[in-house]
């Protein structure tokens, strides 16, 4: 199964104590260690730093000592779906829908899943209800992702308007750059198509978004500077079918 994409921003949960001139007697008992949300903390904090197991044991243990704790469940789904365990995540995000029906990035995170596994008609409701909502603090997300499951399905119109409503909450976000992008390459318009994955590139410096321009310097003829940011990509790459995609477009490019 291919990585799974997820645009999202995942922030830990600081608790912080402000003090006056009267004397703290007792904490709160949020902040004290071994509280649900003082495990909660600590997951995201790992989570932030790509420790998915220490991640996942802290958020079971909030979960341990808070049965149906929403933020863990949902929590834990992410975890599952970093992991590539779409079916696990699916599970999660559900239950948490089912306690808390008007949490908004479980849709996101619901649409991605369906766009992997090939559920379009689910991935599309779950997104374009998270896409308008208006209580969904980063619906450039949500845009973005109903732009990649158009693309997939070759509705490049559809994925456009998506695209262009994205980019009217967010003109900076890369990932929604990095699709016009591809839809200009796919109309033959290799300029703008340039112009747009270097956008995405000075905003997010992605294996994938070099690959993509170094695919179009291909196609109009410029040989260096494919080599250039392809050599780029290879040298970011962490996965092992990225590296092998970039190495073939290079031993191409040399022969």
């Amino acid at each position: 199964m291919r990585k799974i994409i997820i645009f999202m921003l995942v922030l830990p949960l600081f608790f912080c104590i402000y003090c006056n001139k009267n004397k703290v007697n007792s904490i709160p008992d949020y902040l004290k260690p071994g509280s649900p949300e003082h495990l909660m903390n600590d997951g995201f904090i790992c989570l932030n730093a790509g420790d998915l197991i220490q991640a996942e044991k802290f958020f079971l243990q909030a979960l341990q000592k808070k049965p149906n704790y929403h933020n863990a469940i949902y929590a834990l789904g992410i975890v599952y779906l970093q992991r590539g365990e779409p079916d696990r995540a699916e599970k999660y995000f559900l239950r948490t829908l089912r306690l808390k029906p008007d949490h908004i990035d479980v849709h996101n995170f619901l649409g991605v899943i369906y766009t992997e596994t090939g559920k379009y008609d689910l991935a599309k409701e779950h997104l374009v209800i998270a896409a308008n909502s208006n209580s969904y603090d980063t619906p450039e997300n949500a845009y973005a992702n109903l732009a990649r499951l158009e693309i997939e399905h070759n509705k490049y119109e559809s994925a456009r308007r998506y695209l262009e409503k994205g980019l009217v909450k967010n003109n900076e976000f890369a990932p929604l750059l990095n699709y016009l992008g591809i839809i200009l390459e796919h109309e033959g318009n290799y300029r703008e198509a340039i112009f747009n994955y270097e956008k995405a590139i000075a905003a997010r410096e992605d294996v994938s978004y070099l690959i993509n321009i170094g695919r179009v310097y291909i196609k109009i003829g410029q040989k260096e500077k494919a080599l250039d940011v392809l050599e780029q990509a290879l040298s970011k790459a962490k996965s092992d079918r990225l590296r092998e995609k970039v190495r073939v477009m290079i031993k191409n490019l040399e022969k």
